[in-house]
């Protein structure tokens, strides 16, 4: 009963939120137009309206103010728009964008700086904290909270890194505390916590070293396929720091499923040999291993989607942009692939001689 309750205030704070959002325009300083009318006409250009092979369109829109000195008065706008949309935004009725206003002869007229997107991005949150408690009660409201502490953990070490700090020595600090705070607020401090906070570090250190013993044997590495990164003084340290965060959370990921199974056993099977242990934590690996690759696999994959099709839509050859363009990309997907396969040996091993120890403290007490 109390969970319903609890649902269905969570379900009117949502539509609440929704609602505040959706009339909000008050909270901006800069103006916001809401879109009335739009006409869209294709552009010609010199060489006629088809200028090379991708379209251009011409829009002029008619909008009214929400906010600010100029509220309610009627605003005429121009925007042009690519095909594609890559660099470009195309506008349609009942949008709200934010505009900078030139007034001349009492006629209203600006730029458009971009369109208000506050709403879905409220209507998709809110819909995902509601799932979660939902379908998993208290473990959704740690996740919540995990997600909120690992966010405000990101922006500190931005900070840090924005301020001069060295980048390295940022993200070792952020390895430990996301990897300690994730998995004691998700878990509770217990002995399947620790085995699973030792094996993730564990694992990180040997695909660390694994990663140095590659680099340093490999020769000069040019990081010019790095775009925007090629030009600042330590790219190599950059990409250190990526390869450090990338598939953390695939690692703890297996550590956790491994250190839990092989608790349980031990807790319905005090008796159980390490060979039997050893052989059960290895069938869960076998399970996991392929559905985590395949989750870095796709998580790589689709941030690269943009840079294929751009460079694929000018004639350049898949082989051609994953010889020069992604290099590293794939790089980043086979350490942290090998860190995942790591993980399950050294898991079995972690959890099973922290939470074997645990028992026969318990039997001898």
């Amino acid at each position: 009963m109390r969970e319903r309750k609890a649902i269905c205030v969570m379900v009117f704070m949502y539509f609440s939120l929704l609602l505040f959002v959706a009339f909000d325009t008050w909270l901006y300083k800069t103006p916001i137009v809401k879109i009335t009318e739009v006409k869209t006409e294709e552009k010609e250009t010199e060489e006629g309206t088809r200028g090379g092979e991708e379209v251009h369109y011409r829009q002029f829109l008619k909008g009214v103010v929400l906010n600010g000195e100029h509220k309610k008065e009627i605003i005429q706008l121009k925007n042009e728009y690519a095909e594609s949309e890559v660099t470009s935004q195309k506008y349609q009725k009942h949008d709200r964008i934010f505009v900078e206003i030139r007034e001349k002869a009492n006629t209203l007229s600006g730029n458009i700086k971009g369109l208000k997107r506050d709403t879905g991005i409220v209507a998709l949150l809110g819909l995902m904290v509601l799932l979660l408690f939902a379908v998993t009660k208290r473990q959704g409201i740690r996740t919540i909270f995990t997600v909120g502490v690992n966010i405000a953990i990101y922006m500190v070490g931005f900070a840090f890194f924005l301020n001069g700090e060295d980048v390295l020595k940022i993200c070792n600090v952020m390895v430990f505390v996301f990897t300690i705070g994730t998995l004691i607020i998700l878990n509770g401090m217990n002995r399947r916590t620790l085995a699973s906070i030792l094996s993730t570090l564990c694992v990180l250190a040997v695909i660390m070293g694994l990663f140095h013993l590659v680099m340093n044997t490999a020769g000069e590495t040019d990081y010019a396929a790095m775009e925007y990164l090629g030009s600042l003084d330590n790219p190599s340290e950059l990409f250190e720091a990526e390869v450090m965060l990338a598939g953390l959370g695939a690692i703890m990921d297996v550590t956790v499923t491994i250190s839990a199974t092989l608790g349980e056993l031990i807790r319905k099977r005090p008796s159980i040999r390490w060979k039997e242990l050893f052989r059960s934590g290895r069938e869960v690996g076998y399970d996991i291993m392929g559905t985590m690759i395949s989750v870095l696999l796709f998580t790589f994959g689709c941030g690269l989607i943009p840079t294929f099709l751009i460079r694929m839509n000018n004639d350049i050859s898949f082989l051609t942009i994953a010889k020069l363009n992604i290099p590293f990309e794939i790089c980043r997907f086979l350490i942290e692939s090998i860190g995942i396969v790591i993980a399950i040996p050294i898991s079995i091993f972690v959890a099973a001689s922290l939470l074997k120890i645990k028992r026969r403290e318990e039997a001898k007490a």
